[in-house]
């Protein structure tokens, strides 16, 4: 273990290139493996070492404590406060370092506008572009891609951005990447990845599902490819068995933000997440503030334990997710049973509860003639179910989508049912079936 942990420890070191992506790639396959204990190790010196830059070169965290002792403990570190999205966009100059060191010059911005329309700006730097390439690495290794072939992305694509080439994996050797924007007609989409034939293609989870619904109404088939990779939306619970009956192929997840790059990874042996630890320390909180045991949800918190140049200690990403039980795959890494999404995305009683939303999105288009459908929440007491229909609802099939709505929700709402012309994904491409709208999200 010391061997890997001394890489780990002289990332400062790394010049961001080829090699050192290479380098850190090796030595994760090994860092993987690490005990529970070997990690938090790792994670206590690599947060002595950020804390002490922050509290020293960052204005924002000038105010840091300092402890007593060689090394923060959990209990030490859970005091100190939670960075907010809302910090982050107001005060982001602050939180940029002032003397950046060897190593961590900034490379590149990351923005997001996230769901909300917020818009954030994070300065990452050239080790944590190399980690966020070795993670991506590591991602590839465990599912078995070949980096030769061509791969596809359809996500949201700035007008007017210029047209180049890309490749697709930060390798010498990878095939390239055809890109297309996520806004483009369903139809369209299935006709391009027939034409360009790539063996991966990677999309938002909602859009893979359309693509699926394309594919299934015209009985066509995409000969050649291989998985559908899926990132930046909460997954829908037949999307991976919709692709094995239609294409025989598997979907894989990812969960990422703009502002931190890849968290957690699917697991080459099951449809959980391995947090990336290495890299990242994440907390799964209750609303107590207390870590979840497993099979417990609560609000992911982020600390970038490599970002020198712009760290984020503490950052409420604003996603909810539930604690799973160790792999046995062999891994140590944690383990994410599932991601729930946004704050926004969380269904909210008039107890004071917050859960996750269901209400038979899985039965709705097979049972009704609705092309596409969300709910909203407007009050403790009311939601409005959106809905695009490809002919005229009559009064019964109404009543009955009504009563199947409330009935799978669980609690008694007022229910307004609300025809619209179409639903549109957000700038940033994502579309979201269910929107809290009560106040302001976190």
């Amino acid at each position: 273990m010391t061997a890997e942990r001394s890489v780990l420890d002289s990332l400062a070191e790394l010049s961001g290139d080829l090699g050192a992506r290479h380098t850190m790639a090796s030595v994760l396959a090994a860092t993987e493996r690490w005990s529970g204990a070997e990690l938090a190790r790792h994670q206590q010196l690599r947060l002595d070492k950020l804390l002490s830059h922050a509290r020293a070169n960052v204005p924002y965290y000038a105010d840091l404590p300092d402890v007593n002792g060689p090394l923060w403990s959990p209990e030490q570190f859970r005091q100190l406060p939670v960075l907010t999205r809302e910090t982050l966009r107001d005060r982001s100059e602050e939180l940029l370092s002032r003397n950046i060191p060897a190593g961590h010059r900034v490379v590149r911005e990351a923005n997001s506008s996230g769901s909300t329309g917020r818009h954030v700006t994070v300065k990452v730097d050239a080790v944590c572009a190399a980690m966020g390439d070795a993670l991506a690495l590591r991602d590839h290794r465990w599912h078995g891609r070949d980096l030769s072939l061509k791969a596809a992305g359809i996500r949201a694509i700035q007008p007017g951005a210029p047209k180049r080439e890309f490749r697709w994996a930060s390798d010498a050797g990878s095939g390239p990447l055809v890109l297309l924007d996520v806004h483009t007609p369903i139809r369209e989409q299935l006709d391009w990845l027939r034409r360009e034939a790539p063996a991966y293609v990677a999309t938002y989870a909602s859009n893979a599902s359309a693509l699926l619904t394309e594919v299934e109404r015209g009985a066509v088939t995409l000969p050649g490819l291989r998985e559908i990779g899926t990132f930046g939306e909460m997954l829908p619970d037949d999307l991976r068995e919709r692709s094995r009956r239609l294409l025989g192929i598997p979907v894989v997840d990812a969960y990422s933000s703009a502002e931190l790059g890849l968290i957690a990874l699917q697991c080459p042996s099951s449809e959980h997440y391995h947090v990336q630890s290495e890299h990242l320390l994440v907390e799964i909180l209750r609303e107590d503030g207390l870590p979840c045991e497993p099979g417990e949800s609560g609000r992911v918190i982020v600390t970038t334990l490599h970002a020198f140049a712009m760290p984020l200690i503490r950052y409420d990403v604003g996603d909810y997710a539930s604690v799973g039980q160790p792999c046995a795959c062999g891994r140590g890494l944690p383990v994410i049973e599932r991601i729930l999404g946004r704050a926004r995305n969380m269904l909210r009683l008039p107890n004071g509860d917050v859960l996750w939303p269901r209400y038979g999105t899985i039965l709705l288009g097979k049972l009704f003639p609705l092309r596409q459908f969300r709910l909203v929440q407007t009050s403790l007491t009311q939601v409005v179910l959106e809905v695009v229909v490809t002919r005229p609802l009559q009064p019964d099939e109404e009543q009955r989508l009504r009563a199947l709505v409330l009935d799978t929700l669980g609690y008694a709402f007022e229910l307004d049912i609300l025809h619209v012309e179409t639903i549109e994904r957000s700038p940033s491409g994502k579309f979201e079936d269910f929107v809290c709208r009560i106040g302001e999200a976190r």
